[in-house]
């Protein structure tokens, strides 16, 4: 996995390699799992760092802003998002 990712500091750029089962008769064969070092910083398809979305979902559920609101509060930081 490699990604961009925006963050409340700037634009980052993060890379890990994802691990596979290769047991056939594990229960999980053929399952992905997630390099954990990329997820401390974003989501899985996500090109938003967790910063970010928890900035987006405090401001929305406990400073009652609508998202054209935040966008401006994010695009203010130096941050663009999309709806």
């Amino acid at each position: 996995m490699r990604k961009t990712i925006q963050t409340m500091d700037g634009v980052v750029f993060v890379a890990g390699k994802s691990k596979e089962c290769t047991n056939s008769s594990c229960t999980h064969f053929g399952k992905h799992y997630y390099a954990t070092s990329v997820l401390k910083y974003s989501l899985p398809y996500s090109t938003y760092g967790l910063d970010v979305l928890a900035f987006i979902g405090w401001q929305h559920e406990h400073e009652h802003q609508q998202l054209v609101e935040i966008q401006r509060s994010l695009k203010r930081r130096g941050v663009e998002i999309n709806e």
